[in-house]
């Protein structure tokens, strides 16, 4: 689910509660027996799929915020901004911290891996390629000495 991957906070929102009413929603988000109980007389595959996965539906739904707004009547719009409001809480205090974290490993393992692709390269020359060698010409007599390295 886009939840568990993006850690990021989620609201859902119905919307043209002005028409109808959410609250059956929030329950069936709240407690999965009535989602049971609503489908019991439903003999359908996906109303067999959504028993079975109800209990797995309520824990998915336990943290998620949920609003229910209306354009035209304006309801619930200061739920909505004070759902607003906690969702950038929890964005801030909780997600960009994991973001640290993360963007740390990453560097970590990048620093690793030139560290590694160094120390490969420098065993793959062999010897004696680790030095420079001198420049001659110099005049200053040693010119010999240069050619013994």
């Amino acid at each position: 689910s886009i939840l568990y991957k993006t850690k990021l906070p989620f609201i859902i929102s119905f919307n043209k509660v002005d028409v109808m009413g959410h609250s059956f929603l929030t329950e069936w988000m709240e407690d999965f027996e009535k989602v049971g109980l609503a489908l019991a007389r439903e003999s359908s595959y996906v109303a067999s799929l959504a028993r079975s996965m109800s209990l797995a539906m309520e824990e998915f739904y336990r943290n998620i915020r949920s609003v229910g707004v209306s354009a035209v009547t304006g309801q619930g719009c200061e739920d909505f901004e004070k759902a607003m409001k906690e969702a950038a809480e929890e964005f801030h205090n909780e997600y960009v911290p994991y973001l640290m974290e993360q963007r740390r490993d990453i560097e970590e393992k990048r620093k690793r891996a030139i560290e590694e692709q160094v120390k490969a390269f420098e065993r793959n020359r062999g010897p004696g390629h680790g030095k420079r060698p001198r420049e001659s010409g110099g005049g200053d007599g040693d010119e010999d000495a240069a050619m013994d390295d």
